[in-house]
């Protein structure tokens, strides 16, 4: 063991060649990896060789390589489980990009053919969508606003309506039979 604490290459070969094969195997156990397990007990011997001065007996050296060599094994195991847990966190927050990204583009498809249609249609029945849906204008603030009686404004925004659901829009599925208050709430998550 002075030897060994001098640093004597002879004396830590034959540390070595005793101990890397059983630890190795205790490793592998653990890991289920043979080439983590090899590199797990190769820096265990290089920190033994750092630690070598405070190391009293054989019987010294092989507890504290053990110890060592389990406690990186812990390690290993425990950042295996996290890169395994952020590649799924990882996948799952790609697949949820890709489909706010999908429903982005669709909300912007339909928003571009309802605002084509939008346009077609006579320019009262024009301002009064345009009011209710994007400013959230009420029945009331419209009348005042145009100088129109309430009923008015709501019999246009009724005829606007269903000129819409009528018209030639790309995504007449999504707008077949709708009733208002679904373009209500297509106009409102277009805003």
């Amino acid at each position: 063991m002075v030897s060994f604490r001098e640093g004597d290459k002879e004396a830590f070969r034959w540390v070595y060649d005793r101990m890397a094969r059983p630890l190795t195997f205790f490793v592998e156990n653990i890991i289920h990896s043979l080439v983590d397990s090899e590199d797990i007990v190769a820096n265990a011997f290089y920190k033994l060789f750092h630690a070598r001065a405070g190391m009293k007996s054989y019987e010294h050296v092989k507890r504290w390589l053990y110890v060592i060599v389990r406690n990186e094994a812990i390690d290993h195991l425990r950042l295996k489980n996290k890169q395994r847990e952020s590649k799924h966190d990882l996948a799952y927050l790609e697949t949820g990009i890709d489909e706010q990204l999908e429903t982005e583009r669709v909300k912007a498809v339909l928003f571009q053919s309802i605002l084509q249609e939008i346009e077609k249609l006579p320019r009262q029945r024009k301002t009064i969508l345009r009011l209710y849906f994007f400013e959230q204008k009420t029945t009331h603030e419209i009348a005042e606003m145009m100088q129109l009686n309430s009923q008015t404004v709501l019999n246009h925004k009724a005829k606007a309506l269903e000129t819409l659901r009528k018209s030639g829009l790309k995504l007449k599925w999504l707008l077949a039979g709708a009733p208002g208050f679904l373009l209500a709430t297509a106009f409102h998550l277009l805003k």
